[in-house]
């Protein structure tokens, strides 16, 4: 049975304006989420939140919900220097899956933005695969947190298991991604953007403090996030794909780099959430896809 608003003309004012607000978010959610065209957007960005640019103001309004895009992440920091726009829907926690499934059941597929007309995609994908993000962060800083006088906690609670995953399963889901990505976007250049160093190669007791990690699993870390890294450049190697490597244009731009920085750390970060390039970091990451295209 329909609801009469006691204050007639008022209520359906506003069941108007409700309405309209709900087409305006769900547009937004669409736009962001798994854009789809007829043949694709010409240029598509993938990937997870280095690609979103989640640390970095302004964010995008039309951002689906907990993607937390930037407005002047690396894709649209490109964009603006191609006289082009992008269709934006990388996503933050996005892994390989949700190339070609969808994240939240709001969103369709990233791949469905892509297709015959796309002739630029760029993406960074597979930190978040097998948990790796996660337990390079959080899981390692609560080991810290529980034996603060071991010097590699993380070490000893992971072992050679993160990079193993890396190489058994990640390399193989990044090879099929990319693959699928070739064939729904036959005449794209597919750029595949690497990380920037995170952790620098060696830790002390200040970065340690400012990671919340020991300052031998800060080692440990760079040398797992050096693995990923590797993993990408050949499965880009194995695919129709162009690798920008930021490991050597990032050293000394540590979430333990100070004023230096690109990656903020866990405490005293200026944006959050920590452990994200911040907007230094994104506009290296445009420097370097520029760099590559030319």
């Amino acid at each position: 049975m329909p609801v009469r608003s006691p204050r007639g003309p008022l209520g359906v004012r506003t069941v108007l304006t409700a309405a309209a607000t709900a087409v305006a978010l769900v547009g937004g959610l669409a736009q962001a989420g798994g854009a789809q065209a007829a043949d694709g957007y010409p240029y598509v960005n993938l990937g997870d939140s280095y690609s979103a640019g989640a640390s970095v103001f302004p964010q995008a309004t039309s951002a689906a919900t907990f993607c937390s895009n930037s407005e002047v992440n690396y894709s649209s920091i490109v964009a603006k220097r191609r006289g082009t726009t992008v269709a934006d829907v990388s996503c933050s926690g996005a892994t390989t899956e949700n190339l070609t499934q969808s994240q939240y059941r709001w969103q369709g597929p990233q791949i469905s933005a892509v297709g015959p007309a796309t002739r630029l995609v760029t993406l960074t994908i597979g930190a978040n695969n097998n948990g790796l993000f996660n337990d390079s962060t959080s899981a390692c800083q609560q080991a810290w947190l529980s034996a603060p006088l071991s010097a590699t906690p993380c070490r000893d609670k992971f072992g050679t298991s993160l990079v193993d995953k890396i190489n058994s399963s990640t390399y193989p889901d990044l090879v099929n991604a990319l693959r699928r990505i070739d064939r729904a976007a036959p005449r794209a250049r597919v750029v595949l953007v690497g990380y920037p160093q995170i952790y620098p190669a060696a830790g002390t007791a200040l970065c340690s403090a400012s990671l919340l990690t020991a300052p031998g699993d800060t080692k440990y870390l760079h040398g797992v996030f050096t693995a990923l890294n590797a993993a990408m450049r050949r499965a880009a190697a194995a695919t129709r794909t162009t690798f920008v490597d930021m490991t050597k244009v990032s050293t000394g731009h540590d979430a333990c780099a100070g004023d230096r920085r690109w990656v903020e750390p866990t405490l005293g970060a200026v944006s959050f959430p920590a452990m994200h390039a911040n907007a230094r970091g994104q506009q290296a990451m445009a420097d370097q896809v520029v760099a590559a295209l030319r």
